[in-house]
Parts: C-alpha cells; structure tokens; sequence
C-alpha cells in the first residue's frame, strides 16, 4: 500500500470514528456530544465523579421525544437574558437537539423570579408528575441565601423534594448557586451553598455548580463577564455557559449509567 493511499484510509477510518455510534434500525444516536465553547471552560467545574440518570438514559436508548423540566427562580426563568431565546432551558434544547438531531428534546421552562426553595418545592410536588418528565433540572439556592434561610429549613426542604421525586422515580439534577465577587463573601450565601452540596451529596444526586464555573472563568478574564449590570442575574454569555454546563453534565451522566448498565 502506498504512503499517500495509507493515510487517506487512515484519515477515513478515523472520521468515521469520530460520528456517534449508531446501530441501524435505532432512531437515536448512542451519545450525548456537547460541542461546549472554549470560553465557558465548564469542564473545569465538573466533579470527579456524575451521578448516572437512569431514566433519562432510558429515555435516549428509546428515541423520540426526551421531556426535561427546567425549575428554580430567576435564573431559570431567564431574567437578565436579552430574549427568551436566551435563556438558559432555550438554550439548553438548542444545544442537547444538535447534539442528537434526531432526537425531538422538549425543555419546559417553569422557572419564577424571586422564588425560595419551599415555594418552589410546592409546585414541583403538585404540578411535576403529571407532566411525567425524564429529568428535572432544579436551580435552587440563591434566593435562600439572600432572604436569610434557616438552613435546617432549608436542607429539609431540599431533602424532602428530592426523596419525593425520587418515589415518583423521576431523575433530578441540582443546578447550585451562581457566583459574583460580592456574594462570594456573604456567609449566609455560603452557608447555603455548603447545605446545597451536603443535600445532594447525601441524596446521590447530581449537582452543577455554576459557583465555581463563574469564579474560576472570572479569574481567568479578571472580570465578571457572566453577570448583568445588576451585579447578580446572569447575562445572555452567562446563561450560554449555564446551559452548557448543565448540558455536559447530563452527557457525563449518561456515560456514567452506560458503564454501569453496559449499553446505551
């Protein structure tokens, strides 16, 4: 075999590597492939280890349409974004549908600004199951900290939703605090930020902290690029960088429930 003739076969194996694995007669591909922007860098902020999602895996080996409930406050709902489209669920659809085009990703934004974790648990718990999601993604936490939470309130709350949305068998993923310089030293919001972890740590549930996402970016470009001019509610660039973030942690989640379950 020719050098020349060698390597284009070579770079022919290697581009079809490359594609998402697919088995023919499935109407899903096998992968979630998040293309992230080099400017959010969410994988430094990525934990060790994932927790895996079962029914969400599920839902992607089956095709068709994969349900995802975004819940929380502000930064669910989108304030700060210059557009709807903007918001972090929008773009969270946008970038799981490029991913598995062939997949038809529903994301139902019930997010509502200024709202604390018990009023958020109260509607999760009446209007969630009849919508009967593969995932819930919950933000949760900021306002807590800024309205002077009990924490064990707090942690009760946190703990009881997610036992309850667990009983009903529907996976769930926590979407932690957002960081600025200003509340970085605030202890209550610290505080907050510790019970959050200590909850979904103890729960086996999956937690994106955007905290140290934010920080560690602001660091880099030595300013807080990410927030809007009310120094706390993110920007369109901020809410990018959350849904990617949220979008590669899912990714991982589903490697991990394929190592344990062999298949996807």
């Amino acid at each position: 075999m020719k050098p020349s003739f060698r390597r284009l076969v070579l770079a022919s194996t290697l581009a079809i590597l490359s594609f998402p694995v697919s088995i023919p007669g499935e109407t899903h591909t096998r992968r979630l492939r998040i293309n992230a922007e080099e400017t959010c860098k969410v994988g430094a902020a990525m934990p060790a280890k994932v927790s895996a999602l079962p029914g969400f895996s599920q839902a992607l080996r089956r095709g068709g349409r994969v349900r995802i409930v975004a819940i929380g406050s502000s930064s669910t709902e989108g304030v700060g974004a210059s557009s709807p489209a903007a918001n972090y669920p929008s773009q969270l659809r946008a970038l799981l549908e490029t991913s598995l085009p062939r997949d038809e990703f529903e994301v139902i934004n019930l997010g509502v600004g200024g709202e604390t974790a018990n009023k958020t648990a109260a509607r999760l718990r009446r209007d969630i199951p009849a919508l009967e999601p593969d995932l819930v993604v919950w933000q949760v936490g900021t306002n807590d900290a800024l309205t002077g939470a009990q924490i064990a309130d707090y942690e009760a709350t946190l703990r009881g939703t997610l036992q309850f949305l667990q009983a009903q068998r529907i996976d769930v993923v926590l979407v932690g605090m957002q960081w600025t310089r200003k509340l970085a030293s605030n202890e209550a919001y610290a505080q907050v930020r510790e019970a959050t972890a200590r909850v979904a740590r103890r729960e086996g549930v999956g937690i994106v902290s955007r905290y140290d996402a934010m920080r560690q970016l602001a660091e880099i470009s030595g300013s807080e690029d990410m927030i809007g001019p009310d120094s706390l509610h993110m920007n369109d660039r901020g809410y990018r960088c959350m849904a990617e973030q949220v979008a590669v942690t899912l990714a991982h989640a589903v490697d991990a429930d394929t190592a344990t379950s062999g298949h996807l």
